[in-house]
């Protein structure tokens, strides 16, 4: 009798043992993570990554025209003008606005826009278009549009045109000026006066200014 209960005893705590093992032999789950990155890890490029890029505003138009602007430079200069009876020539103090490369050009264009005084006078069309300068061996080589060559000029008038033009450059440093148009040289503008070479100015300071 001791016997067989001590061989049941022993059937229920095998059966048991062999049921927990059994327990323990279920399918193993995979790591969360395969990737070798922790979860913490994974939490933070979640959010680097949902974080926006900062948009950089694009630069338009005006923005470039602004800064252009702000490069400009108030410089001042003298413009040559004849008298209304063209007999004596004058010179004003004015300024331009220009950036450096451009005050040759933006000088001679007010220059041919004419005087703002009503006792001065242009000797040119206020259609001249001032095409270029350049520098040559020290001279101003300075292109005119070919409208110069309608302005009506006698060899007086035609001499205080030419000197306008070379007092012009003078201030700038240039002794003598050639007068192109369209580029290209003209034995004579205006039928006076030989332009095929350069035109060497007078000195400014016998140019009286004129007080307004």
């Amino acid at each position: 009798m001791k016997k067989s209960l001590q061989l049941f005893f022993v059937s229920v705590i095998t059966a048991l043992i062999l049921a927990a093992c059994g327990q323990g032999e279920g399918p193993i789950e995979p790591e969360e993570n395969g990737s070798g990155i922790d979860s913490d890890h994974n939490e933070e490029l979640i959010e680097d990554s949902e974080q926006p890029e900062e948009m950089t505003e694009p630069t338009t138009d005006d923005d470039e025209n602004q800064e252009v602007t702000s490069e400009a430079t108030v410089h001042p200069v003298e413009l040559f003008f004849s008298d209304n009876e063209v007999m004596e020539m004058y010179k004003i103090e004015t300024t331009i606005e220009a950036e450096k490369e451009d005050v040759f050009i933006k000088t001679l264009e007010a220059w041919v826009a004419g005087p703002s005084n009503d006792h001065l006078i242009s000797l040119i069309p206020t259609n001249v278009k001032v095409q270029y300068v350049e520098e040559e061996n020290g001279i101003a080589h300075v292109s005119f549009s070919k409208e110069l060559l309608d302005a009506n000029v006698g060899s007086g008038a035609e001499e205080m045109l030419l000197q306008q033009v070379a007092l012009t450059m003078k201030q700038f440093g240039f002794n003598k000026t050639l007068i192109l148009v369209d580029g290209e040289v003209q034995d004579m503008l205006f039928g006076h006066i030989d332009t095929n070479v350069p035109i060497e100015a007078m000195d400014i300071n016998k140019i009286e200014k004129f007080n307004e």
